[in-house]
């Protein structure tokens, strides 16, 4: 996969750096909106503290899965193998479910409605990437992989996506 456009080259670069991006974003986005008094999400404090549980449950979840795949924050052209063992052999993609969660909880922490918005583009932002990279191993590692999704046919969340 020499020939990728600027959108496939995004979706497969290192995963780690779009994150940091995407929680930077939120946070100096979520810290302006509260103290320029921007809209807030109703039920304070108990969204907050959902949203913070919903952080460090994120991050519990990404250090859990993120053990079995010693190289999953590296760019998508330097994987070597498929990964089968721990949550790996319930769904596909934990570490990119890692930071949806982590992202929905820093939205909710902050309630600020604007990071609604970027919440949103994050979500869709990691079902791509998902998809995409899904495409790219099963041109690299062909039946391999192909059998690792019939094995594991949940993406996110067993039984729904």
């Amino acid at each position: 996969m020499k020939n990728r456009n600027l959108f496939d080259k995004i979706l497969l670069s290192n995963p780690f750096h779009r994150g940091i991006i995407e929680y930077l974003l939120l946070i100096g986005l979520g810290i302006l909106g509260l103290n320029l008094s921007w809209p807030r999400l109703p039920f304070f404090p108990i969204l907050n503290i959902v949203g913070g549980f919903l952080i460090v449950s994120g991050f519990l979840f990404h250090a859990y899965a993120g053990k079995n795949h010693k190289q999953a924050h590296e760019k998508s052209d330097n994987i070597v193998k498929i990964v089968k063992i721990g949550v790996f052999s319930k769904i596909r993609h934990p570490l990119y479910l890692s930071a949806i969660i982590i992202n929905f909880g820093v939205t909710l922490a902050f309630g600020v409605v604007l990071n609604l918005a970027i919440v949103v583009v994050s979500f869709l932002h990691w079902i791509f990437t998902a998809l995409k990279e899904e495409d790219f191993l099963l041109q690299k590692f062909g039946e391999e992989y192909r059998q690792y999704k019939k094995d594991v046919p949940w993406r996110f969340l067993p039984g729904i996506f």
